[in-house]
């Protein structure tokens, strides 16, 4: 059967009290997070107890791969639990079916690192940009970091999109949805929740609109988990920026920022700085408004 996600708005709690689909949601989210570090914790407890060890294993671009698809898997098995056993819904609400997989993927990425690629050419303009000794990763390091990040953002946006975008768009519509998923995806940040870093948890904010509208429009996990892969690949693995202030890439060394972090994003990356703002703002724009009119993909999603 198909049906436009929009359409689907509150179709679990139609007539539902404000506070009763709060507390349903507030305690699914809760029990997601419980079930996830339940699987999880084991794998990492090593780490706590010999934190010297953890730097050593993730010094190699293959076991930090490894790691991410690790924590990826657990992520999706976490989301198909509570959908299947807990909210009794089918899997296929988690939008991982494989049409147009490959087209949104694909798709995904060229947005993601078109919007980078802007940001990056304006901050060149300006005079913030210089180019580095552009040593690059060796060609295995690069593939290993690239399956790190895909791994990595698939598990965030299979909890983020898949999971938690879905439940509060049954249970608010989707305008709601997408703004507590942009929420939820800056709280995933917590270790940058300061002031110096009121910029950048502005811009993961203003990113998080941008993906879940994009999720909205085409009914894909696909297309969201493309767009934040293309940006953060770019960024990291190809250009050796920081991404959201981490910086695991610096030997590659294509550019190197320069001038007042406020614009730049200094230590946090380009997508912590005012040219990432205007970008942003502008991708959310576009996908709320142009995609509609010119149909860049269908934007009905199947669910059964």
């Amino acid at each position: 059967m198909k049906e436009t996600l929009s359409s689907q708005a509150g179709g679990e709690s139609s007539g539902a009290p404000l506070t009763s689909r709060i507390f349903r949601v507030a305690w699914r989210l809760v029990l997601f997070v419980v079930i996830f570090l339940a699987l999880y914790i084991p794998f990492i407890l090593p780490f706590f107890l010999y934190p010297d060890t953890e730097y050593q294993l993730l010094q190699s671009s293959a076991n930090r791969a490894l790691f991410e698809l690790l924590a990826g898997l657990l992520f999706l098995l976490s989301a198909m639990a509570m959908t299947r056993y807990v909210d009794r819904r089918p899997l296929s609400d988690l939008c991982l079916r494989p049409t147009r997989m490959a087209a949104h993927l694909l798709l995904g990425s060229l947005i993601g690192a078109a919007l980078l690629t802007g940001i990056v050419t304006v901050l060149f303009l300006y005079g913030a940009v210089r180019i580095g000794s552009c040593a690059g990763l060796g060609v295995e390091q690069f593939l290993w970091a690239a399956l790190a990040m895909f791994f990595n953002t698939f598990g965030q946006e299979i909890m983020l999109r898949g999971y938690a975008q879905r439940l509060l768009q049954r249970n608010f519509g989707p305008a709601i949805s997408i703004i507590v998923a942009a929420v939820i995806f800056v709280l995933m940040h917590w270790t940058l929740l300061k002031l110096e870093s009121f910029l950048l948890l502005l811009n993961l904010f203003g990113a998080g609109i941008v993906i879940g509208i994009a999720f909205v429009r085409s009914g894909s996990i696909w297309l969201p988990v493309g767009m934040h892969f293309g940006w953060n690949t770019l960024q990291g693995p190809i250009l050796g920026l920081p991404v959201t202030g981490i910086n695991l890439w610096s030997q590659a060394d294509v550019l190197r920022l320069s001038g007042s972090p406020a614009v730049t994003g200094g230590s946090f990356g380009p997508e912590g700085g005012m040219v990432a703002s205007m970008f942003i703002f502008v991708a959310a724009w576009f996908l709320m408004r142009v995609w509609p009119a010119h149909r860049l993909l269908e934007t009905q999603a199947e669910f059964s």
